[in-house]
């Protein structure tokens, strides 16, 4: 291999990768999917983290699902930028559609639905939330949104507002993770993941969590 390509400089992808801020309800272990709820106080002084963190970066696009707590949080980054970017929207990166479980908590579920979250339990990535998706679903669903918006931004940098179990399933593939451990990853709420994609495909998760301080 000549010189040059040994010390030429890499060229990646940078994905600054969201978790969406607290939720109403979240504090109380309710679980949201598609439902489209609102930020808690909370949230929305997180939300004021995430602008402040992203207003020392300087990124190509801003991308967010069409749920309220992923979009405000975009419109927000985005109005940092100079020049402003418009919320590049992807429905497809909605949260896993938890069917017949949304806006329940995790008590009630153990209680009304024991036996299907036992199943659940038993095959994690295969098990379809009833009038729901299972996590193969999910990754089917969201997979070739990231890849699309990696294609899009060779070489720039991006913020994606996105939600915990679809940063989870995106984070084992990169990591090549079997499904079935995704919840080893932690997600909370307003977190942050640093992801580089490198022009070969390989990726590079250079942080995983990230809470940026709450203004």
């Amino acid at each position: 291999m000549a010189r040059s390509n040994l010390f030429r400089k890499q060229v990646f992808t940078r994905l600054y990768l969201w978790r969406h801020p607290e939720v109403r309800g979240g504090a109380d272990g309710v679980v949201f999917g598609h439902t489209d709820v609102a930020l808690s106080r909370n949230g929305n002084k997180q939300l004021r983290g995430i602008v402040g963190y992203m207003k020392q970066k300087k990124v190509a696009a801003v991308y967010c699902s069409d749920l309220q707590r992923s979009l405000l949080v975009a419109e927000a980054v985005g109005k940092t930028q100079e020049p402003r970017r418009k919320p590049m929207i992807r429905h497809d990166l909605r949260e896993l559609s938890l069917g017949k479980w949304e806006g329940l908590s995790f008590k009630t579920l153990q209680e009304q639905y024991p036996e299907e979250m036992q199943a659940r339990w038993s095959d994690l990535a295969g098990y379809r939330i009833p009038e729901g998706e299972s996590l193969e679903d999910l990754a089917e669903r969201i997979i070739p949104v990231f890849q699309d918006i990696i294609g899009e931004n060779q070489g720039r940098e991006v913020c994606v507002i996105s939600h915990a179990g679809v940063n989870r399933v995106f984070l084992a593939k990169l990591l090549g993770m079997p499904m079935e451990r995704v919840f080893r990853l932690d997600q909370e709420y307003a977190c942050m993941n640093l992801i580089d994609v490198f022009e070969d495909g390989i990726p590079l998760v250079r942080t995983l969590n990230y809470r940026a301080a709450e203004q």
